[in-house]
């Protein structure tokens, strides 16, 4: 029986959507589906099996929605906290009335009952704080939005859910990834995705069950932000990562069509040795003193090809390309050109200046310095000692790498 695990974490939750998209379209199914928090909710979706409504949910959600506070979106962090202080302080905790309507409105109790697919969730009695799990058959269809709300309140930030005589809170207080209450409901087979949120996390109570793992590769947003902008990539990041994970694409921070990054990937690396070797050869001292470094040697090893792709992906962070497209490796190089050519004047004095005496300022611009040094490769003789180049090639290896790689595409 396989299970799909889906974490807390607020409003990171969306990326769950985007992982339950790439499972439809590889036409994979489940027989157990278990949450904790906002895992919970997206598991109920599941359950009930209507992904259009849970993707609409989440393409319309907003914290003034959700909560009955208006906020800025480029809200700092500090204000946030401020904001959730005070209702802690002045309420207890956040309102989440429209939330548990919202939830109310969205699942369907008979559609949810009816599935085929089993459920459980986690929440945590503040009383006592001891854990509940409880299942599909444990729980009572008039208190089905109870539970799901109150294995999502995240306390003190939200108030707590009241059941009956109790009131519970977030389950991620005891277990944020159930993935032991799948195996105690018969699960053979496991989908975990762990949104890497703050939470507790048990020990996994048998080892010897497959695990496959989902989690985001590049940063979400701010748990305790909901905005539908955010919603939507974080969905589209869900959707990319789970492919990867299945080998449908290929990449880390960025997504390549299948092939393309282990092929190009490995002609471009052999390239860039080659030009590297070319650059000191007049002086075989000064390379194989260069070679020395630890990330020259990583470079060297023809087998080490993941860690060139890193050094090719990071280029895109450099010069912000879009993480949420499937690129080829041709488009993926023309964007980099792209982004290169529409870039100014880079700081070049400050930067000469920072690589003449030996030591690079903390304010300078990642990019400006591959930049600097893909200028520099345009100007050198190859039939001559360059020595300044190998200052900048020892200080900042990454990026002189980086920078090679631009000048060779181009």
């Amino acid at each position: 029986m396989r299970a799909v695990v889906l974490s807390g974490g607020g409003s990171k939750g969306s990326y769950e959507i985007g992982v339950w998209k790439a499972l439809r379209k590889m036409h994979i199914s489940y027989d157990i589906v278990t949450g904790t928090s906002v895992g919970a909710l997206n598991a109920a979706f599941m359950v009930e099996g209507n992904y259009y409504k849970a993707k609409h949910l989440w393409n319309t959600l907003s914290f003034s929605y959700l909560f009955k506070e208006e906020i800025d979106n480029d809200l700092s962090t500090r204000d946030l906290v401020k904001l959730y202080g005070k209702n802690i302080l002045l309420h207890g905790g956040m309102d989440v009335e429209n939330l548990e309507r919202l939830i109310k409105e969205s699942i369907h109790v008979k559609r949810f009952f009816k599935s085929r697919v089993d459920f459980g969730l986690i929440t945590v009695n503040s009383k006592n704080l001891n854990p509940v799990e409880i299942t599909k058959l444990e729980i009572d269809p008039n208190h089905l939005h109870d539970y799901l709300i109150a294995s999502a309140t995240c306390f003190p930030a939200f108030k707590k859910k009241q059941i009956k005589n109790d009131k519970y809170i977030d389950g991620g207080y005891y277990d944020n990834l159930p993935i032991n209450l799948a195996i105690k409901m018969g699960a053979t087979e496991i989908i975990a995705v762990d949104l890497k949120a703050i939470g507790v996390k048990q020990k996994i109570i048998d080892e010897n069950i497959p695990i496959t793992y989902i989690t985001p590769n590049r940063p979400l947003a701010n748990m305790l932000v909901f905005d539908k902008e955010d919603a939507k990539r974080g969905m589209r990041l869900g959707y990319l990562d789970t492919l990867k994970v299945y080998g449908r694409l290929e990449g880390k921070y960025f997504s390549f069509k299948k092939g393309q990054l282990s092929k190009y990937g490995s002609i471009y690396h052999k390239q860039v040795i080659h030009y590297l070797k070319n650059l000191f050869k007049k002086d075989d001292n000064l390379l194989e003193n260069l070679l020395k470094l630890t990330l020259y040697k990583r470079l060297m090893n023809d087998k080490n090809e993941d860690f060139f792709q890193h050094i090719i992906e990071s280029l895109g962070d450099s010069f912000h390309l879009d993480d949420t497209k499937i690129y080829s490796f041709k488009e993926y190089n023309f964007q980099l050109t792209r982004k290169l050519n529409e870039e100014g004047n880079v700081h070049q004095k400050e930067i000469k200046k920072s690589f003449k005496e030996s030591k690079i300022s903390k304010w300078l611009n990642t990019k400006w310095i591959i930049i600097y040094i893909y200028e520099k490769l345009f100007t050198l003789k190859l039939d001559k000692n360059n020595k300044e180049l190998l200052t900048i090639a020892t200080l900042v290896p990454k990026e002189f790498m980086q920078a090679i790689y631009l000048y060779i595409i181009n």
